[in-house]
């Protein structure tokens, strides 16, 4: 009867392995295909960047390996660190824009109810436009001539035409200002999806409690709101930092380089230089900040998303 029991007791165990190890082929069979796209899309050109940001390479004939000389000249160059300090400056201040708009859009959302998927569908139109065309339409609207959009609302109240995109002072506010148009209903949509998931009932007990609508935002809303900002805060640093064609459209990296970014610069150096040793070194930089960056949002939101979650 032991003996049995004892056999009865390891078939199961047997099947349990047997079904772990049917699931985790079937799983692997589904999502090979996707690892195997990403990585002939990402990881092989990304390591054939990387290979090439070691080589003389212009206009697509390769020299032969040159090692980090292309990383030397573009440090010893003043003007790679004045792209990176405008890069900087171009991310954090439209970031500094768009995750607040983002936020009072999602909020905005969730407090009209079935009318907020109006105004989500409106947000959503710059967004679905491409960065070419938003920057043609907003350098139509903000022409100096009578043509401007900008310029006759101007002349309205009798003031005289300003052109934004040729003043050293006003041009990189400004292309900050049509991206983060073009981009912040993105975090919008991922604002919304989070708010959606803080169950009801906690806003209801500390009303009762006697919270103020300021402290529940305080207390419950940014806390468990983290893990949706953190992801907000490093899909939209990544756009920001490598934005180009935005760039492009509305300044060319003018006037006199005040909006020439590292991506414009990687523009210039890659695909009108045609320079692509020195241009692959400028990605690898560029790819180095981005990291930096994201790894700092984590350990700044980490345990706070950890915590929420």
């Amino acid at each position: 009867m032991t003996e049995m029991t004892a056999s009865t007791q390891r078939i199961p165990l047997r099947s349990v392995e047997d079904a772990a190890r049917a699931t985790r082929r079937v799983g692997t069979a589904l999502v090979g295909p996707a690892v195997a796209v990403i990585v002939a899309i990402n990881i092989l050109p990304a390591l054939f960047g990387f290979y090439s940001s070691l080589r003389k390479i212009f206009f697509f004939g390769d020299e032969g390996y040159v090692g980090l000389a292309n990383f030397s000249a573009l440090f010893a160059d003043p003007l790679t660190w004045q792209a990176i300090g405008r890069s900087l400056v171009f991310t954090f201040g439209a970031l500094g824009l768009a995750v607040p708009l983002a936020l009072l859009a999602a909020l905005a959302v969730r407090e009209l109810g079935a009318r907020g998927r109006i105004l989500l569908t409106l947000l959503l139109v710059p967004w679905a436009m491409s960065p070419i065309v938003v920057a043609l339409l907003w350098k139509w609207i903000l022409l100096p001539s009578p043509g401007g959009l900008f310029a006759s609302l101007l002349a309205l109240f009798g003031a005289a035409p300003v052109n934004l995109l040729s003043d050293p002072v006003y041009a990189m506010p400004t292309v900050i200002a049509v991206a983060v148009w073009r981009t912040f209903a993105f975090a919008a949509i991922i604002l919304t999806a989070g708010l959606g998931q803080i169950p009801k009932d906690l806003y209801r007990a500390a009303s009762v409690d006697g919270l103020t609508v300021l402290e529940r935002f305080q207390r419950i809303t940014l806390p468990l709101l983290a893990p949706s900002i953190l992801i907000v805060l490093s899909m939209l640093t990544i756009s920001y930092f490598n934005e180009v064609q935005v760039i492009i459209g509305l300044t060319s990296g003018g006037p006199i380089r005040s909006t020439t970014t590292l991506g414009y610069q990687l523009y210039l150096t890659g695909f009108v230089e045609l320079d692509q040793g020195r241009g692959n070194a400028i990605a690898v930089i560029m790819f180095l900040i981005n990291l930096v960056l994201i790894v700092g949002y984590v350990r700044l939101l980490g345990g706070k998303s950890g915590g929420a979650a």
